[in-house]
């Protein structure tokens, strides 16, 4: 099958990955003060945590245009596309209206749009999904029903650091991050249905990521299950965690990724978020 797996820039791709010909990322965009920046790979995470701590105020994101996802369709490729959850971007809507835009243009065009409910980890796990089932030479409607069934058995969990970005942005209730920021507390978060819900908090950030774990461990864990961890500024912090997953809990397939512009921007120095 020739393919393309298309992805938001708040999909973990790896630089190998951006290389291989079947992974494309579409720019989201990243508003520092006042000024646009395209999520487009040109700028490491240095460069992005660097550019937000110049900046008095505090990010905000513009998603892609569907004319963007309309650019990178192949007609001739099956098309996959992979988008943060639509529960906390337009992503999902812009590549659906590009979608419809392209097959109406384009007969027999073969695109479907995964809305992530996850970001970041929890996507790249979504492509991951869809390289395994091409591999084993899957038909189009079966790798859709397979891997939305995979989709919806995803679980993403993570403790942030600093919740200013998110307390500005809407995506979490106010007294939240003002107690994180006031007291040292760190919620326990989780995607619920593709809405960020707190599950636990504690004070520090050891103790919250020993909550996390606490809370994975009691869930009921499959340890066939591949795990992704997103680390931004946190390479220590995330590679502790992997070895506990891996020689404590028994899991045999757990990489870490780094956050691209978008989740940098959100996820701020010292954050982790683990998808599996």
């Amino acid at each position: 099958m020739k393919y393309r797996i298309i992805g938001d820039s708040c999909c973990d791709f790896t630089k190998e990955e951006l290389k291989n010909g079947h992974a494309v990322s579409v720019p989201m965009s990243i508003i520092i003060g006042g000024v646009e920046y395209p999520d487009d790979g040109k700028r490491s995470q240095e460069d992005w945590i660097e550019l937000i701590k110049k900046d008095e105020g505090y990010p905000q994101s513009a998603c892609p245009s569907p004319d963007a996802f309309y650019q990178v369709f192949d007609k001739d490729c099956v098309n996959f596309v992979i988008t943060i959850s639509s529960k906390l971007s337009g992503v999902y809507n812009s590549a659906m209206i590009a979608k419809e835009m392209f097959e109406d243009e384009h007969e027999g065009a073969k695109i479907h749009v995964f809305d992530s409910l996850s970001a970041a980890a929890g996507e790249h796990l979504i492509y991951e999904k869809i390289t395994e089932l091409v591999a084993l030479d899957r038909s189009f409607d079966e790798i859709v029903a397979e891997v939305e069934d995979y989709r919806d058995g995803i679980t993403t969990i993570f403790v942030l650091d600093d919740l200013e970005t998110f307390k500005r942005n809407g995506r979490l209730k106010g007294i939240k991050a003002l107690m994180s920021t006031t007291m040292n507390i760190k919620p326990v978060l989780t995607g619920d249905e593709g809405e960020i819900k707190q599950i636990d908090q504690a004070i520090g950030m050891n103790r919250a990521v020993n909550r996390m774990l606490y809370h994975m461990e009691k869930s009921g864990l499959d340890l066939t299950k591949r795990v992704r961890i997103t680390q931004c500024d946190s390479k220590r912090l995330c590679y502790k965690v992997s070895r506990v997953l891996k020689e404590r809990f028994g899991f045999t397939d757990v990489a870490v990724l780094d956050a691209h512009g978008l989740s940098t921007s959100y996820e701020n120095p010292g954050g982790i978020i683990i998808a599996y």
